[in-house]
């Protein structure tokens, strides 16, 4: 079983990722690790705990003015992140 040329080193992971059916969760897990880059750090610093279940990103403010911005940009935020991630991870956002 000889190859032609090597694969790169992120090919080798995305296909260990495929073959094993973690994909769903390494999508999800993406979205969460996005999160600071899509809505800033300063944004991100009022943050608590984020999470994604059933297709929803929750999301912990601790700031109540914040919450309610983050509200008004709910859809919007929805589709960078899933831009960001490069595939349709999450359908909604609910800020606690």
């Amino acid at each position: 079983m000889k190859r032609s040329e090597p694969l790169r080193l992120d090919e080798i992971i995305r296909r260990m990722i495929d073959a094993t059916g973690m994909r769903p969760e390494f999508s999800r897990r993406t979205v969460v690790t996005e999160w600071p880059d899509v809505v800033g750090r300063h944004i991100a610093s009022y943050t608590g705990q984020i999470y994604v279940r059933e297709r929803t990103l929750h999301v912990h403010i601790v700031s109540a003015a914040l919450k309610e911005e983050l509200g008004y940009a709910r859809d919007r935020l929805v589709e960078r992140l899933n831009e960001a991630v490069g595939t349709e991870v999450i359908d909604n956002i609910i800020i606690h």
